[in-house]
């Protein structure tokens, strides 16, 4: 077992698993962030928050959430959640959450009926750029993922709501898209390790909330993009890695780059090295100057 370790019992309570955060910086000023359980509650939360010189030196939540769909025999198991009006979360992936542990790099434990899938995730150390590696250990029949990119392409100190201004047109690269939703930004590129179906169905989605923001008594509501859904098979045993960066990557070559950013990670084994990783999380490399962050 993973020195840091959160079973069934606790992570389908929301109350105890939303109040659970986990952080994930690199050399190059970026950061993830969430809960345990991969509902937002912050607004800055995100899978890639960057910080763009060429806008405001800020930094800026690009891909939002990443929300993955396990379908077999036509039907479909949403294993993301994020939270609406009313005390209403939605979709409730959080009930297929087996067990999440960081030793490495944080991991979660879906299971599905028959369907046993693993998600680790991981922030490349002088790039603005985040990896998830899906392994599926067990399955008894035809499975295929879907995954729908939540963006957002805004300031971490504001909100964004649906409007005109967006581009919602992604374009197509090698196995995925890329997409800038406004004048200024930088491309988000979002591709995967295999060549993979990208469905255009472009779509706002209105009034996502954030309990820890309504807590602080600041604007806690906003409205997040999708361009559409990626979709492809997996098999028992197989792993995909999917990759979110300002640059476009070579998809031969995303295995190989996550296992050797994992070799450079340190174990979370104990409590030092624990202590080691959290230190290490405010040290920004940019420019040829080091710099220590909040």
């Amino acid at each position: 077992m993973a020195y840091i370790n959160f079973d069934k019992n606790k992570l389908v309570n929301l109350e105890y698993s939303l109040s659970k955060e986990i952080l994930r910086s690199n050399r190059a000023g970026s950061y993830a962030s969430t809960t345990i359980i991969g509902c937002n509650t912050r607004k800055y939360h995100g899978l890639l928050v960057c910080p763009l010189e060429q806008i405001d030196g800020d930094k800026h939540v690009l891909l939002s959430s990443f929300d993955e769909t396990v379908i077999q025999h036509g039907s479909e198991f949403n294993l993301g959640i994020h939270k609406y009006a009313g005390d209403t979360y939605y979709p409730k992936g959080h009930k297929y959450v087996r067990d999440f542990e960081v030793e490495f790099v944080a991991k979660t434990t879906y299971r599905v009926g028959g369907v046993v899938l693993t998600k680790e995730s991981l922030m490349v150390g002088k790039e603005e750029q985040i990896l998830l590696r899906y392994t599926l250990l067990d399955a008894h029949s035809p499975t295929t993922l879907r995954f729908r990119p939540f963006l957002a392409f805004r300031n971490f100190h504001t909100l964004t709501h649906a409007n005109l201004d967006a581009n919602t047109k992604a374009e197509p690269v090698k196995n995925g898209v890329r997409i800038k939703m406004y004048h200024g930004y930088p491309y988000l590129y979002m591709q995967f390790n295999k060549p993979v179906d990208f469905v255009p169905v472009p779509d706002w989605y209105y009034g996502i909330e954030y309990t820890e923001e309504m807590k602080r008594g600041y604007e806690f509501r906003e409205d997040l993009f999708v361009p559409g859904y990626f979709e492809l098979p997996i098999e028992k045993g197989e792993s995909i890695i999917f990759s979110a960066s300002l640059r476009e990557a070579d998809p031969a070559g995303l295995k190989r780059k996550f296992q050797n950013e994992l070799k450079n990670r340190i174990p979370r084994d104990s409590f030092k090295n624990c202590l080691r990783n959290a230190a290490e999380q405010f040290i920004v490399r940019r420019d040829k100057k080091t710099e220590i962050t909040a």
